[in-house]
């Protein structure tokens, strides 16, 4: 499509807007609908926590590293937190698509050929992982606060 294709279709949009706008109800909707597309996905729950094994490690040294993992049925995803850096691997054997979630966005990553991964760690607050395998199976984290 060349510049005046976009140009007509920018118009148009503009013109349905002004004419017909969305409902802010289906607009709201709609918003719930796309939350919920991945509902089916499994959500790996949290079992193991160095903090919690380590509580008065948390009080005296708090520059330690921070190790999770998560498991749901045949996955299991091994988290490593440090400073401004989150590395981990996902206990599948192929590769995968990983998304490092926060309240506010989401940084997308893919592990090498043995499920290795490392991203930014995105600060402070609430974080959650999204795998993404191949075959289109999707397994989320249970949210923890970093």
């Amino acid at each position: 499509m060349d510049d005046d294709g976009f140009e007509l279709e920018e118009e148009l949009r503009e013109i349905a807007l002004l004419l017909d706008p969305v409902p802010a109800e289906l607009f709201d909707d709609a918003m719930l609908a796309f939350t919920l597309r991945t509902l089916d996905g499994e959500l790996a729950e949290l079992t193991f926590d160095s903090w919690d094994e380590l509580t008065a490690t948390r009080v005296r040294g708090g520059d330690r590293p921070r190790l999770l993992t998560f498991e749901t049925g045949g996955v299991v995803v091994e988290v490593e937190i440090s400073g401004s850096r989150l590395v981990g691997r996902v206990l599948r054997g192929t590769r995968v698509e990983i998304g490092v979630q926060r309240p506010d966005g989401e940084i997308r990553v893919r592990s090498d050929d043995l499920g290795r991964f490392t991203a930014e760690s995105p600060g402070t607050g609430p974080l959650r992982l999204r795998v993404i395998c191949e075959e289109g199976a999707t397994v989320t984290t249970s949210w923890i606060r970093v």
